[in-house]
């Protein structure tokens, strides 16, 4: 009979992709006890918090470790509770609750309630796993009217607790180009959710694809995630809208593709742009958190956000003699880099060391 594994508690905001990798992957060192807080309507956020006492009450004298994925209103109590059961809790510091953009009201720091729950969190835990350094510090220069710095440390100025850096990680045998599909020349891909959202469009740069395909008529512009029947006020000609898919279709459209954009106020260690780099598409990020590093040598930087920028940065990209080859390379980068194996082996042995 083997033995039983060791239990894990686990939390999150949301099911987001992030959380489901990771989940599956403590799985197999751990018997992972979820839960995750979901509060529908704003006010029945003290109802969740109940539910969440309840759990731990029930399930953390058991527990070897806690896990929050972000740090939020969810993160508070698991933080606590860990510290007073003397219980290890790492919060993996993602994205959104590293970062304050109150022009557009985006970020954990944003919201001084939220914000406050965040840093209590940052302070209470054992230690803290940001996907990228850019998450702990960074100087910001995309657009000027926010913080001229981001990262969990500049928003959390006396914060004590140590961190560990453990990248994203992601399957190259998955995400791979399938080459019976033609890559067509002067095409353009961004995958959004939420687009129906001016806010997520502000965010995510989607308002300045829009913009930049009315200059730049001779090429196409797909935008992936379109709720049915959506489309935006005076869409230019050329941009297709598609909706949400599953990962074997995105593979696909991947790899129908030239370039990929990804021109977001904020980014962590964003998905789909790895996974279109995987799919050897040539990327073109903003200059924000993790991606110019991510990318390296292999795409195009936009330096701030500006549309007579983005237009020349396009055209500079339509004019490359071998994107095939920059692909091949952006490939080469996140398989070598960035594979599953070592976020999974980080995170465990991160785990195992915090237990001791």
């Amino acid at each position: 009979m083997s033995a039983r594994k060791p239990i894990l508690l686990y939390f999150y905001p949301a099911q987001s992709s992030f959380v489901v990798k990771d989940l599956a992957l403590m799985q197999k060192e751990y018997e992972v006890r979820h839960q995750g807080f979901l509060p529908v309507k704003k006010w029945q956020t003290p109802l969740v918090w109940l539910g969440q006492l309840f759990f731990l009450l029930r399930h953390i004298w058991q527990a070897q470790a806690l896990v929050c994925m972000f740090a939020g209103y969810h993160s508070w109590f698991p933080a606590l509770f860990g510290k007073i059961a003397a219980k290890p809790c790492l919060i993996v510091a993602g994205g959104t609750d590293c970062v304050s953009f109150p022009s557009i009201g985006y970020g954990v720091f944003a919201n001084p309630v939220l914000g406050r729950f965040a840093r209590w969190s940052y302070q209470l835990a054992a230690h803290i796993a940001p996907v990228h350094e850019k998450l702990v510090w960074q100087d910001y220069i995309y657009q000027t009217n926010d913080f001229p710095h981001q990262g969990f440390r500049y928003h959390c100025l006396n914060l004590v607790t140590s961190h560990t850096v453990i990248y994203n990680g992601y399957n190259a045998e998955f995400w791979k180009p399938d080459f019976t599909i033609e890559r067509q020349p002067n095409s353009f891909l961004t995958v959004c959710a939420g687009l129906n959202m001016r806010f997520t469009q502000r965010l995510k740069g989607v308002d300045l694809i829009l913009e930049v395909a009315g200059r730049v008529p001779e090429a196409t512009f797909t935008i992936v995630g379109a709720p049915e029947g959506f489309k935006f006020p005076n869409q230019p000609a050329n941009v297709r809208l598609l909706p949400k898919m599953p990962l074997e279709d995105l593979k696909a459209v991947y790899s129908a593709h030239t370039f990929y954009m990804q021109l977001s106020m904020s980014e962590g260690f964003p998905n789909a742009l790895s996974e279109s780099m995987l799919c050897g598409c040539v990327p073109i990020v903003s200059q924000v958190g993790a991606m110019p590093d991510l990318i390296a040598d292999t795409g195009f930087v936009l330096p701030q956000r500006n549309i007579d920028l983005l237009e020349r940065l396009v055209r500079e990209a339509m004019e490359v003699e071998n994107t095939q080859k920059m692909g091949q390379k952006a490939r080469e980068i996140m398989a070598s880099y960035y594979p599953e194996q070592r976020r999974e082996r980080g995170l465990i042995v991160l785990l195992q060391k915090l237990v001791g």
